[in-house]
C-alpha cells in the first residue's frame, strides 16, 4: 500500500481529490469513524475550492481578452474593429459556510484515515487518497497534441498536460508572425482576440509547447489552423 502523500500538487487534481472525497467519505463515516462535521467541512472545501477554480478560470479569460485589446490597440494591426470584451458573470457561490487553510484540515484527516485499523486499500482508492505512481516524463518525446472549436466564434483549445505543469501557447492572428498567447495550467483556453471586422474572415494559427518548472520542455506543436469571421 503506498505511503505516499495523497495530496496533489496541482490545482486541478487537487480539486478532484475533494470532490471524491466529498462524494465517498459519507458512505465510510462509521467505518472509518468520521464526524459529521468532518463530512461537512469535506464538503464545503470541495464546493468553494471548485467555485474559486471555476471563477479565476473565467477571469483569466476575461483579463486574457483585455490584454489582447490593450495589444491591438498598442501595435495593430491597422484598421481592426475594436470592441471591448464582455465583462463576465462569475459564478454562482456555494451556500455552505467556507473556511481557510481546507488542505491544512484534509491532510491530517486524510493521516488519520490511513492509520485507522478499518482502513483498506480498497477504501483508499474509492476515496482517492492512495497517491497514484506517476512514471516519469519521456521529455524528448513530449509534444502538445492541440484539438480546436468554436465557441461563439471564438476558438476554443484543448489539449492533455500529459503530466507536465502547463502549457504555452502562441498565435498568429492573421499578422504572419507568432507571439505568446497565453500559459495555462489547465487544460482548456478559450481565445477572446477581437474578431475581424463584420463581414471579412481571417485564418488564425495556433502552437504550442509544454512546461515543467516554468521551463519549456518537448517539442513544439504542429499548428493548428482555423478560420474566423466577424459578426
Amino acid at each position: 500500500m503506498s505511503n505516499s502523500s495523497a495530496i496533489p500538487s496541482d490545482d486541478s487534481n487537487k480539486s478532484i481529490l475533494l470532490q471524491q472525497l466529498s462524494s465517498q467519505l459519507p458512505g465510510y463515516a462509521s467505518t472509518l469513524d468520521i464526524t459529521s462535521t468532518e463530512i461537512t467541512k469535506v464538503a464545503s472545501g470541495s464546493a468553494w475550492f471548485d467555485y474559486l477554480l471555476n471563477s479565476q478560470a473565467v477571469a483569466q479569460n476575461y483579463s486574457q481578452a483585455i490584454f489582447s485589446l490593450k495589444r491591438i490597440l498598442r501595435d495593430g494591426p491597422a484598421n481592426t474593429d475594436i470592441a471591448m470584451p464582455t465583462a463576465p458573470a462569475l459564478p454562482t457561490p456555494p451556500t455552505i459556510t467556507p473556511y481557510s487553510d481546507i488542505f491544512g484540515f484534509v491532510g491530517p484527516l486524510i493521516t488519520r484515515i490511513k492509520k485507522h485499523p478499518n482502513f483498506t486499500e480498497s477504501i483508499g482508492k474509492t476515496l482517492g487518497i492512495i497517491a497514484a505512481v506517476t512514471p516519469a516524463i519521456d521529455t524528448t518525446t513530449l509534444q502538445p497534441i492541440l484539438s480546436i472549436d468554436l465557441q461563439a466564434g471564438h476558438p476554443v483549445l484543448s489539449w492533455k498536460s500529459n503530466g507536465t505543469n502547463a502549457l504555452e501557447i502562441e498565435a498568429d492572428h492573421g499578422t504572419g508572425s507568432f507571439s505568446l498567447l497565453t500559459i495555462r495550467m489547465s487544460s482548456g483556453y478559450q481565445d477572446n482576440t477581437p474578431l475581424p471586422a463584420s463581414g471579412t474572415a481571417s485564418v488564425w494559427k495556433y502552437r504550442a509547447i509544454y512546461h515543467i518548472h516554468d521551463q519549456q520542455v518537448g517539442h513544439w506543436s504542429q499548428v493548428l489552423e482555423i478560420g474566423v469571421k466577424g459578426a
